[in-house]
């Protein structure tokens, strides 16, 4: 009886071995069926399409295996176009996944390149110690946003800047905070384009918020008085609230019910700075372009020469002065609806580039209370209590200006 049974158990695990086989070969069968998409280019100049409003630069790299872009609102799906000279394709998104396909440069050279429908994992992580949404107060100086918090447990007098695509330590701060440097990265700023120290693996804490392995870049463009910047990159999974009116920086987790009354724009981000639209009138000419979003810069306004260089711009704008290369020029915005009169700002040449991007600046965003859903791509705006703030208009530039050198 048990050699019977043994038999039959052999004859049994024998046909479960032989499904078992049959069961692999067809998914191995099927797996070698999915050829991973191959699409040419005879230039190392592509572009990326993402969604309805991002346009990206993207330069081929053999080297590099997978040459990784980040879905610009990973938590939502999107189309991403990847576009060479030669040929394009298409990818559907969805939330969390990630798909490669092979760019072939020139007949020879293989260049792997991921989409990936997830933040970058180089973005600082977050805890709070209470629920959310959580409430932090600051202050004004001038009229940009400070908070107080510590690095390494170290208080410190922090900047909240949309405009920075990276944390930064100042020189002047960085002995006294006893940070340590091991690295380094590009910056672009008011200096230009510098290759600076970077401090690695720094926690950092505002209120009852923590992040972990923060990095921080030393700068030497700040004032005495800010040690640190963060920006909207240490907030990428949350919306985040800044309302003027009672002086509050409030983190969120979900949407809060408020925004029905608030104006509802979309965004789209460059190195996780917010971008959004908004119209400006010059001679006559209006013109719609895509602005960021930066409550780090203590004026009203920028013209960067992604605007200036765009048709025949440049040669539109007729200037009140013209000062270190840069037309100065008066011009009427209108933001969420709000129009913002006679705003005097500079246009930079689009042939002498500096890669500075067109901006609003926070002497003509602090005007509103703001909310910025970076899970779902949008920016809030309401008028505040400051609508009657002044910011540098065509009056004051008459106060300031040399009358050697006014016009108009």
């Amino acid at each position: 009886m048990e050699a019977v049974n043994y038999q039959k158990k052999r004859g049994d695990l024998a046909r479960l071995t032989l499904i078992i086989i049959f069961i692999f070969s067809s998914v191995w069968n099927v797996f070698a069926q999915v050829k991973v998409p191959l699409i040419k280019a005879s230039s190392e100049k592509a572009v990326i399409i993402d969604g309805a409003y991002c346009h990206v630069d993207w330069k081929l790299d053999p080297l590099t295996k997978p040459d990784t872009y980040f879905v610009n609102i990973p938590a939502q799906r999107s189309t991403v176009v990847f576009k060479t000279d030669q040929e394009e394709l298409t990818v559907a998104t969805e939330p969390g996944k990630s798909y490669d396909f092979m760019v072939l440069l020139n007949n020879k050279d293989t260049c792997h390149v991921r989409i990936s429908a997830q933040l970058p994992p180089d973005l600082p992580s977050m805890d709070s110690q209470d629920p959310f949404p959580v409430r932090i107060p600051f202050r004004l100086i001038g009229s940009r946003i400070f908070l107080n918090g510590s690095i390494d447990k170290k208080e410190v007098s922090i900047q909240l800047d949309l405009g920075a695509g990276t944390g930064v330590v100042n020189k002047n701060s960085s002995k006294r905070l006893d940070l340590s440097f091991s690295s380094f990265t590009a910056v672009s700023n008011t200096e230009g384009v510098n290759r600076e120290r970077t401090s690695l693996g720094n926690q950092l804490n505002i209120g009852s918020i923590d992040w972990q392995d923060v990095s921080l870049t030393e700068v030497g463009n700040m004032k005495p008085y800010e040690d640190i910047i963060i920006g909207n990159s240490f907030f990428r999974n949350y919306i985040i609230e800044i309302d003027y009116d009672k002086m509050e920086f409030v983190v969120h987790r979900d949407l809060p019910l408020k925004t029905s009354v608030y104006k509802k724009l979309p965004v789209f981000y460059e190195q996780n700075r917010p971008k959004f639209q908004a119209v400006i009138r010059h001679n006559k000419r209006q013109y719609d372009f895509w602005f960021l979003f930066d409550t780090g810069r203590d004026g009203t306004m920028l013209l960067g020469e992604d605007f200036t260089s765009t048709g025949n711009i440049w040669n539109e704008l007729t200037p009140l002065t013209v000062i270190n290369n840069r037309k100065i020029i008066r011009l009427d915005a209108t933001i969420a609806d709000v129009e913002f009169k006679d705003i005097v700002t500079n246009a930079a040449d689009p042939a002498k580039p500096n890669g500075r991007s067109s901006l609003f600046g926070n002497q003509i965003l602090n005007h509103f209370n703001v909310i910025l859903d970076n899970k779902a791509g949008f920016l809030y705006l309401k008028p505040n209590g400051r609508t009657k703030e002044p910011y540098s208009n065509y009056e004051s530039y008459l106060n300031q200006i040399p009358p050697s050198i006014k016009k108009n």
